[in-house]
């Protein structure tokens, strides 16, 4: 949750520092600079990584969260390629605000299965035990279905705690980013009058 209050904080001028700081670190320190910086991200990255995947095996199993992993991989390799070649441009809002909706869609994931853990020991009562079933379009138990429950937080016949929660921690992360964006957008409107 953290994270997604920095990103949408930061995004903005993310862009334009990364930008700067890539020029500054190139004229002053040469190369080596640059290198330096790449390699700390992709080690920070990696450390996050690293908590994600421990976190998603113990929801999931390994062959699922193995397989996930490989194709997050084999996914960031030809971005990597089609970055590196020039065959696309990237707009970092437009990527900062992509991967923030999926960070709200992974901890609210998050939140549903931990409401449903709760409902399975009886700590949270489930109200009503199966809102729906979608298990026979999409069952949970399926390669598919582990692959949205570990990323997603699918549950083909959740309990009505578990939406609840689920449509909960989406709404108040909405409600907390819009309210912050809105103080901003007031004093950029006013700074552009003046």
């Amino acid at each position: 949750t953290w994270m997604i209050f920095w990103m949408a904080k930061h995004s903005r001028n993310l862009s334009t520092s990364l930008e700067s700081e890539v020029r500054q670190a190139t004229a002053q320190q040469g190369k080596r600079a640059l290198f330096l910086v790449a390699f700390l991200a992709v080690v920070r990255e990696g450390i996050e990584l690293a908590l994600f995947l421990t976190a998603t095996s113990l929801t999931a199993g390994g062959l699922v969260t193995l397989v996930g992993a490989a194709i997050g991989l084999a996914a960031s390799v030809v971005l990597a390629r089609l970055l590196f070649a020039s065959l696309i441009k990237l707009n970092l809002r437009r990527f900062f605000l992509i991967t923030n909706i999926l960070l709200i869609i992974f901890a609210a994931g998050l939140v549903a299965h931990g409401v449903h853990e709760l409902n399975e020991v009886m700590i949270i009562p489930p109200i009503i035990e199966h809102v729906w079933d979608m298990n026979w379009l999409l069952n949970e138990n399926s390669f598919t279905g582990e692959i949205m429950k570990v990323l997603f937080g699918y549950n083909g016949n959740p309990s009505l705690t578990e939406v609840l929660a689920y449509v909960a921690y989406c709404v108040l992360i909405l409600f907390v980013l819009v309210r912050d964006q809105l103080p901003r957008a007031a004093a950029s409107s006013t700074a552009q009058i003046s």
